[in-house]
């Protein structure tokens, strides 16, 4: 039987009273055919904790909570061989909805106590997992700055967010960057890049969904904008749904890429900031865990357009001319 572990602090999860969600989750998953399971909504402090021991044994884990959560969650879960199961209580629930699972929390648990098991691929970068996406640049500065409006001046998480991105894209800086694949190497400029499992579709409605969790490769998005005003547009681009259109992004389709850069950067695993010194070598673990996976809810025949790739190595094509 799972055992369901919560991190009370997280996104939806705080909505309920002490004790509350504890004794919905139990009395919903005895009504699923869920016999003597295990429920645990525990401080962020011990989740790490009590993840690690729920894991133990290859035991079959269901988490409630943010990405962070999640990632500990899929640590424990991998290196014991077990089976994890996405409850929707985190603020954007981006891995629930890619694995079909409900929103509603009572229709989530009935979902996934009769939901097949399935690997999925994950992206490694040093060793260490990510479940969604490692950022560097613009994204982890935005993290830093949040995290500093809400600590000195007692900002709500998405005011401070609003603020620190604005603050970002105004400062707009580049890094430099060599980005190696098969032994070939590029030098790049950019304001932001991220390395995704699987590939994102831009859509108005579905920002940041994957239509696939194991297509066996990392897509690799570089921002080649020069300035704040570009980055800016490419934001807007992606709130309606046309960034995969912008020439100015790249989108590099591959199994492993290595970044090197001099000194340490901050960089945002599943929004977890950690401040790493180069080289950052990615890789994707191809059906590195199994998660259950209620069926995946159809989409219309149209709802995802691919981006624009490019084959690594090659030059960016002529910016369009200047109009007379």
């Amino acid at each position: 039987m799972p055992t369901l572990v919560v991190n009370r602090k997280s996104g939806t999860a705080r909505r309920f009273e002490r004790g509350e969600l504890a004794a919905r989750l139990a009395a919903t998953a005895r009504a699923a055919g869920l016999t003597d399971v295990e429920v645990a909504v525990v401080h962020p402090r011990d989740i790490d904790r009590v993840l690690a021991e729920a894991a133990r044994g290859g035991g079959e884990v269901w988490v409630g909570g943010g990405d962070g959560t999640l990632r500990a969650a899929a640590r424990h879960v991998r290196a014991a061989g077990g089976t994890m199961a996405v409850l929707p209580l985190g603020t954007m629930n981006l891995l629930a909805r890619d694995l079909g699972v409900p929103l509603d929390l009572d229709a989530a648990v009935r979902a996934l106590a009769d939901a097949p098991v399935a690997p999925i691929d994950i992206g490694l970068v040093n060793d260490d997992l990510f479940l969604n996406k490692s950022a560097l640049g613009l994204y982890p500065e935005m993290i830093i700055d949040r995290e500093r409006r809400r600590r000195l001046f007692g900002y709500g998480k998405w005011p401070a967010m609003m603020r620190a991105m604005w603050r970002a894209l105004r400062r707009h800086r580049r890094m430099d960057v060599v980005l190696t694949v098969d032994g070939i190497e590029r030098q790049i400029s950019t304001p932001a890049l991220i390395v995704a499992t699987s590939e994102y579709e831009f859509r108005t409605g579905r920002l940041f969904r994957r239509p696939s969790l194991r297509d066996g490769l990392l897509s690799v998005y570089v921002s080649h904008e020069k300035g704040w005003a570009g980055s800016v547009g490419q934001m807007a681009k992606m709130f309606l749904g046309t960034l995969h259109t912008d020439p100015e992004l790249e989108i590099i389709r591959v199994p492993a890429v290595d970044i090197h850069f001099e000194r340490s950067r901050a960089v945002a695993n599943d929004g977890e900031l950690d401040f790493i010194r180069g080289p950052l070598l990615y890789r994707v673990d191809r059906h590195g865990l199994n998660v259950r996976q209620p069926d995946p809810i159809p989409a219309a025949a149209d709802a995802w357009v691919p981006g624009r790739h490019r084959e690594f190595g090659a030059e960016p094509p002529p910016a369009p001319p200047l109009p007379l």
